[in-house]
């Protein structure tokens, strides 16, 4: 039998007391929070059935305004207006307007599509309030615009609810009374205005330009009785607490007398030191309880019970010695009793034994014996460190710390779990459920530990652990960023490269909501949404800037077929896969303009050609060394050398050199536009590319020219070349003319740039890539924006001055490489930071220089 002690009790009724404050207090609050939520509910839905009101009234006036019906249903006027903004007519009544096309309303409407309706507010320039409501719907080859009155925006008038309707540029539409000023105040949750208590809720209608209907309603009567109902809960509290310090004092003195009790138990139960046998101990027994004043001891008692118990245990104690007999019967019925117990404790198939407190075994059953492999002989009186628990060096093993803890406080161990090892080294997991035993003094002397071989399931728990970590160790290598939400759209899992798109502390990101932990996807929170609930994935979602700027991302919302509504959500960088569909939209506009480019050549060429000629025949005509000029002049009536004077003085041979350049020019135009739509037709052989960039940077320190604003003798060149350089197949002349592009126009985009600080540098390397060799031409130059870089492959596109470039310089550098030589030519940039053009090539047959 277990013996408990009074004290224990003590503390385990106090405990029950405070469990019961606590449930009382936890009710108290809990009612309080549901009280408040059905009203904040309540508001709640009365704001959906305002907004559905709403939504239902602006659907009936498009009818209106787009029928022939002569009634307004609260309409002011509506108008019938042209694309450009001339009036047609008007109704009911006529109108002397004949445009709005200057009109701020039509700024707003005139780029709706077909179909697409929109209300408008117009808000006077020098106040907030709104100023006309004007709801406007585009029809096929026009517009219908009704004039809308505030109050004719909502069917019904509200009654006893403050209601405001606020449009995008958050501009109040309409409003109630609003008699506490709530439109000068931002609403939400709960509001406190004049000793009043509002309760608000907010509804967005995206339809017709977006809309937010505000609802507040005035739940004074509701929140001062929710507060009396704390203040009367605090109070009852009080008194219990009152009554509770009370019973406690009780339990105290209670226990005292329990331990006055214990005390003169133990003097009556005591044995001398030498053992006595049965006789000489029943008469040692009987002469204790004599010295006892059993009247005395019921007098120091301070309860009824515990002097009635008193008076009892003395008349027990009087009686005692009639019952020897009755005792010594029973001592075989206990024998007999233990016995069975014995049989029962050995065949039983748990392992059962008993540790006094040095650590020794004082009992071993059979199934133990049969687990462990050690016989009664060799384990019982031995400790238990050193045969079922391995024995360490130094003694502080946590299973040797865990045995010294075990038999000094047993209480706080009542199961545990620990590897054991057997008599053949072999090592197994028990389950150990652990009960202290008592003596007569209520004293601790043994442990009685019962044990249930748990091998097997650990093994299972450790598979199941390392095939989790597995997993986790898949996820986590991939680049994707994988997160994983509950129908809650809470984090469940996510994986490394989540960890470092978060918002918060990585500790805190299981159990967040996504929105918090990553605020960079929570835009697309109604589509994770709509994944869980169709259980269909969301695909084609294409971000950026989500991870650094400049980078571009493709999500991915896989929805969990499991009944959970729960979803995974992918995010791939799809930044390289964005440059290349660049690149090959680019490399499509190039063919196609190099088709256009070819035809215009052809027929420029012609008139061209006949342009030149003609002006060479002029030129020969007025020449003085031709006899036929001269002779012809004398005909005339006048000499060679004054009509040259003329045509000096009028400025006209200036004038016929001017058309001879500007001839030259468009020719140099027209040869680069065929350059352009043609594939190259030279040969090509094995080149260096290291070779042919050193060639083009000679070229262009030999390339000076005042007129062109630079100097490319003062330009920092910085080369780094593959030492192993494979070769490519190339014309080399054409590689040459590409360089040379690219290293004037950097160098006429650094001299022209008025802020440039440094000085002005280009870096250029080249390398293997693979079965690739890649060059990369950079300066530190003003850079460009996105626009314009998208574009620099064009035909005729330039930034320069007119008369600077013809705009043909980089897009045959273009259709060089990647046409002719089946590579690819990339550039970035960036405003401010420089320019970089990158130049792929296939290598020839991955040979060596």
């Amino acid at each position: 039998m277990k013996f408990r002690s009074i004290h224990k009790l003590n503390n385990r009724i106090r405990n029950y007391l405070y469990f019961f404050l606590t449930i009382f207090i936890a009710s108290s609050l809990l009612s309080f929070v549901l009280f408040f939520w059905s009203v904040l509910n309540e508001v709640d839905d009365k704001a959906e059935t305002w907004a559905s009101y709403f939504q239902e009234r602006i659907s009936f006036l498009e009818t209106v305004i787009t029928s022939r019906a002569t009634f307004d249903h609260g309409l002011t006027s509506i108008l019938k207006v042209t694309p450009k903004g001339e009036v047609l007519n008007s109704r009911p009544y006529p109108t002397t307007l004949k445009s709005i096309a200057e009109s701020k309303l039509f700024a707003e409407i005139k780029d709706l599509l077909p179909g697409e309706v929109r209300l408008i507010n117009i808000v006077a320039p020098d106040t907030s309030e709104h100023k006309n409501i004007y709801l406007t719907m585009r029809l096929d080859h026009s517009f219908a615009v009704a004039e809308v009155p505030s109050q004719s925006l909502l069917p019904v008038y509200p009654r006893n609810t403050e209601l405001f309707i606020i449009d995008k540029n958050n501009n109040c539409v309409f409003h109630t009374r609003d008699e506490y000023n709530f439109r000068d105040d931002s609403i939400s949750g709960m509001h406190f205005s004049a000793m009043h208590v509002f309760a608000s809720a907010k509804i967005f209608t995206p339809e017709f330009g977006g809309f937010t209907i505000v609802l507040a309603k005035d739940i004074s009567a509701e929140f001062y009785a929710g507060i009396l109902l704390v203040i009367i809960s605090a109070t009852c509290l009080a008194i219990l607490l009152k009554r509770s310090s009370f019973l406690t004092w009780d339990l105290a003195k209670n226990e005292e007398d329990f331990a006055r009790i214990g005390k003169l138990m133990g003097r009556v139960s005591s044995m001398p030191d030498k053992k006595l046998t049965h006789l000489p101990a029943i008469e040692y027994t009987a002469e204790r309880i004599r010295e006892v004043n059993w009247e005395e001891e019921a007098a120091n008692m301070s309860f009824t019970e515990n002097i009635g118990y008193v008076k009892a245990t003395a008349f027990f104690a009087k009686n005692i010695l009639e019952l020897l007999d009755e005792i010594s019967a029973h001592s075989k019925e206990l024998k007999r009793s233990q016995k069975e117990y014995m049989d029962l404790v050995q065949v039983a198939r748990s392992i059962i034994l008993r540790i006094d407190l040095e650590g020794k075994c004082t009992f071993f059953n059979e199934y133990a014996q049969t687990f462990f492999g050690f016989s009664k002989e060799e384990i019982v009186g031995k400790n238990i460190v050193g045969t079922i628990i391995p024995k360490t060096a130094d003694g502080q093993s946590e299973l040797e710390c865990l045995m010294k803890d075990l038999v000094s406080i047993p209480e706080q161990f009542p199961v545990h779990t620990n590897q054991n090892v057997r008599k053949n080294g072999s090592k197994v997991w028990v389950f150990w459920s652990n009960t202290p035993v008592y003596n007569i003094e209520g004293e601790v002397i043994e442990v009685l530990a019962v044990g249930t071989d748990v091998t097997k399931q650990k093994m299972a728990e450790a598979e199941l652990e390392r095939t989790k970590n597995y997993i986790k160790n898949i996820i986590d290598s991939m680049p994707s960023i994988i997160i994983g939400l509950n129908s809650e759209g809470k984090v469940t899992h996510f994986n490394s490269a989540a960890e470092k798109m978060a918002a918060i502390p990585v500790q805190d990101i299981t159990g967040a909501a996504v929105s918090d932990a990553f605020p960079s996807i929570s835009q697309y929170t109604p589509r994770i949404c709509k994944a869980t609930e169709t259980g269909v994935p969301e695909t084609g979602i294409r971000t950026q800037d989500i991870l650094k700027p400049g980078t571009h991302q493709d999500i991915i919302i896989y929805p969990l077929n499991d009944g959970t509504k729960s979803a995974v959500i992918r995010i791939d960088d799809a930044t390289e896969r964005v440059h290349i569909e660049e690149m090959m939209i680019q490399s499509e506009k190039m063919m196609s303009i190099g088709g256009l480019a070819a035809g215009m050549a052809h027929e420029i060429n012609n008139p061209l050609g006949g342009i030149l000629q003609g002006i060479q025949n002029i030129v020969r005509r007025i020449s003085p060394g031709l006899p036929a000029n001269r002779k012809a002049a004398e005909k005339a009536g006048c000499t060679l050398e004054s009509l040259l004077n003329y045509m000096e003085d009028r400025k006209i041979i200036k004038t016929l050199n001017g058309i001879t350049e500007s001839g030259i020019r468009a020719a140099d135009i027209v040869s680069g536009m065929l350059e352009f739509s043609r594939k190259s037709d030279s040969r090509k052989a094995p080149g260096d590319m290291r070779l042919i960039m050193n060639k083009a940077t000679t070229l262009a320190t030999q390339d000076y020219n005042p007129n062109k604003k630079y100097d490319f003798k003062k330009i920092n060149i910085i080369k780094e070349y593959d030492e192993n350089l494979n070769l490519v197949k190339c014309t080399a002349t054409e590689i040459e003319q590409v360089f040379l592009n690219i290293l004037r126009n950097s160098a006429q985009a650094m001299a022209e740039w008025k802020e440039m600080k440094e000085k002005p540098e280009i870096s250029i390397k080249i390398y293997n890539l693979g079965d690739m060799v890649r060059c990369s031409i950079s300066d530190n130059g003003p850079g460009m924006n996105e626009q314009i870089r998208k574009r620099v492959f064009e035909p005729f596109y330039t930034t320069k001055s007119p008369g600077s470039g013809t705009g043909l310089g980089l897009s045959v550098s273009y259709f060089i490489i990647t046409q002719n030589h089946m590579g690819k030519f990339d550039v970035q940039s960036k405003p401010g930071i420089g320019t970089t053009f990158t130049i792929l090539m296939p290598a020839f047959k991955s040979s060596k220089t």
